[in-house]
């Protein structure tokens, strides 16, 4: 972390930093230190590097232990905010020049209408637009969506001014004033001389790299096999069991049709896989020797992690673990 913040120190705003970051062994508390060390950043001239450090999650719901490890570092009211309300909270902590932001992606697209509400219930000329600040952005679980419509706004409402005025310029320049709307959205997608971004993921694809890394590499890397040698996590592939699942059709249908082989098998391993018994029997399993085995490692501090083939097995599991832990106390 001090290569990442001496860097950021020394090349200022407008360079992208990529840090692969194994799974399960400490990113929260990485990405806590560092937003805090990057709040109080200062220049050989004694000058803040950043005006703001928001800190960004693709979740709905902001992640809560992202959260409470944030705020564990700074307890003095005001250089903290989580914004887990609405846009106009985002929007005022923006205005306010907050240290640290803690806050969704989802929520950028609404700024603009909410710093224009702001500025006439002061009864100021509203423009939506926010004057240029140097912001440090850190993304959590950084991605392919984080090159998409959502994150394109985070840089247009966060680009300020500078922005506006780079989009005014290359349009005068071109002849076509009319469609200074179009440039913006151009100059949006671009790299912004204001932002650093400080993404970090443990699984980083060809287009995260693209995006984020240097020449196509990760700035820093904390791998999975050093995670492992160093015991934070375990080896998965050296710690699990398999269990062979056997099933028997008890119903044949009256005309018995014909049909593709490779589709009624993935539509009954669906079937199976979804099933009540199946997923309250599997559920007991994984409970069970979780608390009488897993949770005692890594100095009683050991995790567990259900991956499942879609995103309704998840809920389903999610929905028989609340039960089975619940009949058990």
């Amino acid at each position: 972390m001090d290569k990442l913040v001496d860097s950021a120190r020394i090349e200022g705003p407008g360079h992208n930093y990529l840090v692969e970051h194994s799974a399960g062994s400490g990113k929260s508390n990485t990405i806590g230190w560092l937003a805090h060390r990057l709040s109080s950043l200062h220049d050989a001239q004694d000058q803040r590097v950043f005006d703001s450090v928001i800190v960004v999650t693709d979740r709905i719901v902001l992640d809560q232990q992202l959260q409470d490890t944030i705020y564990q570092f700074e307890h003095r009211q005001g250089v903290v905010q989580k914004i887990d309300e609405h846009s106009k909270q985002l929007a005022e902590a923006l205005e306010n020049k907050t240290p640290i932001i803690i806050t969704t992606l989802q929520k950028f697209p609404f700024v603009s209408r909410q710093l224009l509400k702001l500025a006439e219930r002061r009864g100021e000329k509203a423009t939506g637009i926010l004057p240029t600040r140097k912001c440090a952005v850190i993304v959590d679980e950084a991605h392919s969506s984080q090159s998409g419509e959502t994150a394109t706004e985070l840089k247009g409402v966060l680009g300020g001014e500078q922005l506006r005025d780079e989009a005014k310029k290359k349009a005068k320049e071109e002849g076509l004033s009319d469609m200074e709307a179009l440039f913006r959205s151009m100059a949006k997608r671009g790299r912004q001389a204001n932002l650093s971004f400080f993404a970090f993921t443990a699984t980083p694809k060809h287009k995260t790299l693209a995006v984020f890394g240097r020449g196509g590499e990760a700035f820093d890397r904390y791998t999975m096999r050093q995670a492992i040698e160093e015991n934070f996590i375990l080896d998965v592939l050296k710690n699990h069991t398999t269990y062979a699942t056997y099933f028997r059709l008890l119903k044949n249908t009256k005309d018995d049709p014909n049909v593709e082989r490779k589709k009624a098998a993935l539509a009954l391993a669906r079937f199976l896989r979804l099933h009540p018994h199946n997923i309250s029997q599997k559920t007991e399993i994984m409970v069970e020797h979780f608390n009488s085995v897993t949770r005692h490692k890594i100095a009683g501090r050991a995790k567990g992690m259900v991956v499942t083939g879609s995103r309704l097995q998840a809920v389903r599991y999610k929905q028989a673990f609340d039960v089975y832990i619940g009949e058990k106390g």
